[in-house]
């Protein structure tokens, strides 16, 4: 699977890497609410992700910089990705989603305390 983010659909980078991307499922992160106006998606099938704003960048801030696009984003990638972590390592596997967790993330503090609850436990 591919993902893409972008705000418009339309970035001419986006849609020349299509024709050479395999035939694989395609999620579209937009600001797009139906498939049909986005230009990434009339090009490749796919499933859009609806991630509007609730008025252009540059009225919020006076400059037509990425802000409240790219933390929506954000919000929407995080939780495709806890979802996707939820449905692979709980649903599909039955494992407890601390222990992967601690295994894929052994460094830092949040390993260290899960690494050190496992072996107590």
């Amino acid at each position: 699977m591919i993902v893409f983010i972008t705000f418009s659909g339309k970035t001419a980078e986006l849609l020349a890497i299509l024709p050479h991307l395999p035939d694989i499922p395609k999620v579209v992160v937009s600001a797009h609410t139906e498939e049909m106006t986005c230009k990434l998606l009339n090009m490749a099938k796919g499933l859009l992700l609806p991630a509007p704003i609730h008025e252009p960048e540059e009225v919020s801030f006076g400059v037509p910089a990425p802000t409240t696009s790219t933390t929506v984003a954000l919000a929407l990638g995080d939780a495709l990705a806890i979802a996707a972590s939820k449905y692979l390592h709980t649903t599909l596997s039955g494992k407890n989603p601390k222990d992967v967790f601690g295994k894929n993330h052994p460094g830092g503090a949040i390993g260290a305390k899960l690494a050190a609850a496992t072996s107590q436990g």
